[in-house]
């Protein structure tokens, strides 16, 4: 009798440690049902550092037809090959499926290089040994309307339309103490259209994961060429309002410039590197 009810409290008290891990359980599934913030708030800033690396080509052809040579601003001029830029974005939610995406970033650079060859910069040619002064410029600013494909808590994946307005531009200058300090700058602006997709997932109220693809290939105003601008990264949320992320992004236009005074010519750059960031959501 004693040792039966023996058993009987042991079998008692693995039904209660098995009741209370089913409850445990439960409650750890319970708290754990949230998503991420950046999948459902109506607002969401980030504020952070692009730190890419730079590969920069430009060609200005003469007034007399035919093209230059492109010039590798890395490798011909010495620029730095890394750069510290200053970036945002902004996500606006107006609606159950549709939102307004926006980047900006720019990047402005000028040094002092002698050169090691010759160069053909528009219809001037900058013999090597010369002393230059030179610089470029590139500032991105991308609008993206989307429309979500997918209702569930956790996911997050659609489908846009946009366009990356782009004002780039460059100046050789030869040296006012060795030569005849003339100053050629070429610039072009204008808005350049693409279309873009995007996925994110979020297993936790703290963690997402995911990226975005945007694309094109057109003749635009000054431009004629296409457009690439992809990220892909985590998110983690620290409190309430505030997350830290890390992102690799890259971007790239390979561009014929068309100006029917100034500037004809190409442009190929590419930007591709890391991102950190501080997130707020609202």
């Amino acid at each position: 009798m004693k040792i039966g009810r023996a058993l009987l409290r042991k079998r008692s008290w693995r039904v209660l440690g098995c009741l209370s891990c089913l409850l445990s359980s439960y409650a750890i599934a319970e708290d754990s049902d949230g998503v991420h913030p950046f999948l459902t708030d109506k607002f969401n800033l980030q504020l952070g550092v692009f730190s890419p690396k730079k590969d920069i080509d430009i060609r200005f052809d003469g007034s007399v037809g035919g093209g230059n040579g492109s010039i590798d601003f890395e490798e011909q001029l010495k620029f730095a090959a890394k750069d510290d830029i200053f970036s945002w974005e902004f996500v606006w939610r107006f609606g159950d499926k549709w939102s307004l995406r926006t980047q900006h970033f720019q990047s402005r650079r000028e040094q002092q290089a002698q050169l090691e060859e010759d160069i053909e910069w528009g219809d001037t040619i900058i013999r090597a040994g010369s002393s230059v002064s030179a610089g470029t410029s590139l500032e991105l600013t991308r609008m993206f309307f989307a429309w979500s494909l997918d209702s569930s808590q956790e996911f997050d994946y659609g489908i846009g339309l946009g366009f990356h307005l782009l004002d780039t531009g460059a100046f050789i200058a030869r040296d006012i103490i060795t030569d005849i300090g003339e100053v050629s700058a070429v610039s072009a602006s204008g808005p350049m259209p693409n279309i873009g997709t995007w996925y994110y997932y979020s297993p936790s109220e703290k963690w997402v994961w995911g990226g975005r693809l945007d694309w094109f290939d057109a003749s635009v105003g000054d431009y004629s060429g296409g457009i690439t601008n992809f990220s892909v990264g985590g998110n983690y949320q620290i409190g309430e309002n505030v997350g830290i992320g890390l992102k690799y992004q890259e971007f790239r236009l390979a561009a014929n410039i068309k100006k029917s005074a100034g500037w004809r010519g190409r442009l190929e750059t590419r930007f591709q590197g890391t991102y950190v960031y501080l997130s707020g959501n609202w």
